[in-house]
């Protein structure tokens, strides 16, 4: 990826995961420019979900553009959510964003700082 201040998220093939899912790190200080946050896209099938996870060094911040999602936080909630909803997953908390709707999930994310497999 060049140095360029700008990506294109089709110019960007992403990572195929499983539950079926493609994740596409779009900018972050691996690819230089940024330092101090990394953001991507993630693509979740009908269905799918992004499974349990936690981040402990880092805060993420989402942005659903399109699709239902259930999002459950460990010890906060469950919540459905649709288009054009902004959240986050608090630093320690184990959360999972399900695709609860009839498309493909799209949401944008950011953390900060960079998770570790972000930087250079």
């Amino acid at each position: 990826m060049a140095d360029l201040p700008f990506v294109k998220a089709s110019d960007v093939e992403g990572e195929y995961r499983e539950p079926p899912r493609r994740s596409k790190l779009l900018l972050a200080p691996k690819y230089g420019g940024v330092i101090n946050v990394s953001m991507g896209m993630n693509i979740t099938e009908v269905g799918s979900m992004i499974p349990d996870h936690v981040h402990t060094e880092s805060e993420e911040v989402l942005f659903l553009i399109s699709g239902r999602a259930k999002l459950v936080i460990e010890g906060e909630g469950e919540w459905e959510i649709g288009p054009e909803t902004a959240f986050y997953s608090p630093i320690g908390k184990k959360h999972r964003v399900e695709n609860i709707g009839d498309e493909p999930l799209k949401l944008v994310w950011v953390y900060c700082p960079p998770l570790p497999s972000h930087m250079k």
